[in-house]
């Protein structure tokens, strides 16, 4: 990459210098056939004042020229030294999670380009940290990553709501039809979060995938039931396609729960356990996540999918 840029630079010059000698010949050929056409009437002055104009030519032509080679060989200087700075910030890229390194180290100038560099490589390590953890099956960031946003917007003192959204008797699902069809609607279920997400909450709100069948979206106060409830209606509408026609005229499926005991399972459902600090404020994430298990637990024992928002106001 150094030395292509170098090399067109230098095309580049050449080729305006080519065109410069060029238009400097036609001007100066211009001003000869003047000058031979207005010899033959002998006067003196418009002879001279011909020839110093070629002269003029010939010396401003010179004079473009040396500047332009000055200007190329300063351009061509400037442009290695971009060069070699980019190439050091990428060789940092990699390792500046890993080696919790600041950008900052290693830039010793202060122009526009050094804090550009700066920002982008602030940005790629918190987008690192945020998917360190993700997850390989739905790609979507996990608990360092919620725990992050959760501490930003705490900082900012940015009002919030966490969703934390959780699958009614996967278990009993995953068993029955195994571990394939498990993972395709994990997927699903995250691709239905995430374009809830899309459709009604910011470009910024963030979804999160906890593990297992446990999904996490944090939005504002003024979009979360209106993504609660998006969510619902799409996972109710596609749940039914990943049970075979039999389990969905029964309106069941048999298995074992957690404790060993055989019964039946009914189709599918999602629940939604909604935090939100409009009301209430929080000291850290883990506050947050309790408090979110604590509602996630009662509208699970609800029939059929819902969300639950909780209102309690507190005061600290």
């Amino acid at each position: 990459m150094h030395y292509t840029l170098i090399r067109y630079i230098l095309i580049s010059f050449l080729v305006a210098s080519v065109g410069f000698v060029l238009a400097g010949l036609v001007a100066l050929s211009s001003l000869e056939q003047v000058a031979v056409q207005v010899e033959p009437l002998q006067r003196p002055a418009t002879l001279a004042l011909i020839r110093n104009s070629q002269f003029a030519v010939l010396i401003f032509g010179l004079a473009g020229f040396l500047g332009g080679l000055i200007g190329m060989v300063y351009a061509v200087h400037q442009s290695a030294s971009i060069l070699d700075r980019l190439r050091k910030a990428a060789r940092y890229l990699g390792d500046v999670v890993l080696d919790e390194m600041s950008p900052r180290e290693f830039l010793t100038l202060s122009d526009g380009l050094d804090r550009e560099i700066q920002e982008m490589m602030l940005k790629i390590k918190n987008s690192q940290l945020r998917y360190l953890d993700a997850s390989p099956l739905t790609r979507l960031p996990g608990n360092l990553a919620i725990e992050q946003v959760l501490k930003e917007k705490m900082d900012r003192g940015e009002k919030f709501a966490l969703c934390y959204i959780d699958l009614d008797d996967f278990k009993a699902f995953n068993d029955k039809y195994g571990y394939a069809k498990g993972s395709d609607l994990i997927k699903m279920t995250g691709e239905v979060v995430y374009r809830a997400k899309d459709k009604y909450a910011e470009q910024q709100d963030f979804v999160g995938h906890i593990g297992g069948d446990d999904f996490v979206l944090i939005t504002s106060p003024e979009q979360v039931e209106k993504v609660c409830q998006t969510i619902i209606n799409e996972f109710d509408r596609l749940i039914p396609d990943y049970y075979d026609e039999d389990d969905l005229s029964k309106g069941f499926i048999e298995g074992t729960d957690r404790y060993g005991v055989k019964r039946r399972f009914s189709i599918m459902s999602i629940s939604i356990a909604v935090v939100s600090d409009l009301r209430r404020s929080f000291t850290s994430p883990i506050e947050i996540a309790k408090v979110a298990t604590e509602i996630k637990d009662y509208v699970k024992s609800l029939p059929g999918s819902n969300y639950l928002i909780d209102r309690r106001v507190t005061t600290r």
